[in-house]
């Protein structure tokens, strides 16, 4: 007697619409697991409209987590396919066959597979799916796939949600079973719905049915695609936002920051710049001051500029020494220095630039530095902000 396997996928609906979003990314648990088979609950905070139809938004959105802990938008289904064999009709040979579930989403991507079902054709007939009891609220349908031997299923046809799927001739080529989910998880962004300050509820829980720590957290959603991973929890409501913030005290030398979009200051565009244009750039250094010509930070301004001023703060006062602290501003060609800075035990000091030249042009690296300091006793864990105006 031959052995045939048999594997099922659900279709799931529509493509992109206007103002939908993407959520990407995955989840860890608290010991750096995978939080897999997990479900992914948003609900919206509020009734919210999308302007120019005026569509009422969804007030609630269900997602899922594949194997790795990635956010999809259809789960892996873990119950066995229900499937009967009948020998009316049917041209299907004698055999045995597996059956897998596996749904799939827009533009044909697929979940994982089931657990087999195995079911036993004792003379030439058909093989009956019977549609599945469960599946995802987005699903439309789902596809066959059958094989003569394990492992090897094909693509054979597909059934709408609610009908059976019966195989009653011998099978064709087609695709093989998925070997992993690639559904997506969409739904309307927040950015798209009015009232503004809507947002989402998201609850995630695991495979059995327990709230994670630390949900249900308050997401604004806005963009295309929002990466999970990257949310950022506040203080107050909405409690996470997207993206990254930018970091006003970087670590030291940490100043590397990026702005995920195209960004217009007063009229101008600003594009590929190491910085967001003139104004203040502001820097931590914790501890005690370093040695003499240690740099404290480095940037490039995107237009050309003017230093006008430095204000230094150092959280604990420094001691001894009769002349402070001396700051550098340098392009390597045009140096100005800020001399008279904390002396003795102050903790706050403001210079302005007065006669000194200490105009730079756009594109060219800036240094700051420390020149020098006299104090017996460092001031220690300084802020400090440097003026500029635009030339």
């Amino acid at each position: 007697m031959t052995m045939r396997r048999l594997c099922v996928g659900v279709l799931l609906g529509t493509s992109l619409a206007l103002g939908q979003g993407t959520l990407a990314g995955k989840f860890v648990s608290a010991s750096g697991g995978a939080v897999a088979g997990g479900t992914l609950l948003l609900q919206l905070s509020q009734a919210a409209n999308l302007p120019g139809s005026w569509a009422v938004a969804p007030t609630a959105a269900d997602c899922a987590t594949t194997k790795d802990g990635g956010v999809v938008g259809a789960p892996d289904p873990v119950i066995a396919p229900v499937v009967n064999a009948f020998t009316v009709s049917g041209t299907l040979p004698a055999g045995t066959y597996y059956v897998v579930l596996a749904y799939t989403g827009a533009g044909l991507t697929t979940t994982l597979a089931s657990p087999e079902a195995t079911t036993v054709l004792s003379s030439a007939g058909e093989i009956q799916v019977v549609a599945p009891a469960l599946s995802p609220p987005e699903a439309s349908g789902y596809a066959v796939f059958i094989g003569t031997t394990p492992g090897g299923e094909t693509e054979q046809g597909t059934a709408t949600l609610g009908a059976n799927y019966a195989q009653t001739t011998p099978l064709a080529s087609g695709a093989a079973m998925p070997g992993q989910n690639l559904t997506s998880c969409t739904l309307l962004f927040n950015d798209s719905l009015i009232p503004t300050y809507t947002y989402y509820t998201a609850t995630l829980s695991d495979r059995f049915g327990n709230v994670l720590p630390g949900f249900p957290q308050n997401w604004y959603l806005a963009g295309v695609e929002v990466d999970v991973s990257r949310l950022i929890p506040l203080a107050s409501s909405p409690a996470v936002r997207f993206p990254m913030p930018i970091i006003a005290n970087p670590p030291v030398l940490g100043t590397v920051q990026s702005v995920e979009s195209g960004l217009n200051m007063n009229g101008n565009l600003i594009t590929e710049s190491g910085n967001l244009g003139p104004g203040m750039l502001s820097l931590y250094w914790p501890g005690g001051l370093p040695a003499a010509n240690t740099t404290l930070a480095m940037w490039t301004p995107n237009s050309a500029v003017q230093v006008q001023r430095i204000d230094v703060n150092a959280q604990t006062a420094g001691s001894g020494g009769t002349l402070g602290t001396s700051i550098q501003v340098s392009d390597g060609t045009t140096t100005c220095t800020f001399n008279g800075l904390l002396v003795g035990a102050n903790t706050n000091s403001s210079k302005s630039v007065l006669a000194q030249q200490c105009g730079f042009s756009a594109g060219v690296p800036l240094t700051v530095k420390l020149a020098s300091d006299d104090h017996g006793l460092a001031p220690q864990n300084l802020n400090i902000a440097i003026e500029m105006t635009s030339r």
